[in-house]
């Protein structure tokens, strides 16, 4: 499958990137896909549809090893992996919950143990305490630089939507942050205190 998708691609330079990617993380795609789907038929159409994904990125995309692409994959992947959820849900009338259940996918978790860098592990902390779509999609606009319409052809909503996680993300990690800072001055104000005795 692989090779059809090889031969779509004209351009030398961008045939390559997309196969090292794929050789790269095809194996941490299919664990996050089939940890969502548990199907491995499924799980392999996920990956093969996240590749596709993949392609309309290729010129992002400049060190395939760093950590901002590790992050993009695994984001295309959760987002085609949760699309086809819902999609076969449709089609057997599962009950609601299971997309629910799905939606509180241990996403953050995946993404601690793929994203491991010293400059962005407090944000992901601070990111991890919101909701998984929240992060994703901040991690998207200032991580990767998407713009709005971008974000929402890849999390497959609309533009609306779009605006609308973005501005919540927003409000939800100012709320975090400004919940530590409250702390940490309450604990610096009885430190203070404790000295004066």
């Amino acid at each position: 499958m692989m090779l059809l998708f090889l031969m779509c691609i004209e351009n030398v330079e961008d045939r390559t990137k997309l196969e090292e990617i794929y050789v790269k993380y095809h194996r941490t795609m299919y664990f996050i896909a089939h940890d969502i789907l548990r199907d491995p038929h499924s799980a392999q159409d996920a990956v093969q549809t996240a590749i596709l994904k993949v392609v309309k990125y290729l010129d992002r995309i400049n060190d395939i090893d760093c950590n901002k692409t590790k992050h993009l994959i695994v984001t295309i992947i959760k987002s085609t992996s949760i699309d086809l959820y819902r999609q076969k849900k449709k089609e057997t009338n599962l009950h609601s919950d299971l997309v629910d259940e799905i939606s509180d996918f241990k996403a953050s978790n995946i993404e601690d143990l793929v994203i491991k860098t010293s400059e962005v592990h407090e944000l992901l902390r601070k990111l991890n305490e919101i909701n998984p779509y929240y992060a994703d999609i901040l991690t998207l606009k200032f991580y990767h630089d998407f713009n709005d319409k971008e974000i929402a052809q890849l999390l497959n909503i609309s533009h609306e939507n779009a605006r609308v996680r973005l501005f919540r993300a927003k409000a939800a990690l100012k709320k975090i942050i400004g919940s530590e800072r409250s702390n940490d001055s309450e604990y610096k104000g009885m430190c203070e205190n404790e000295g004066s005795y």
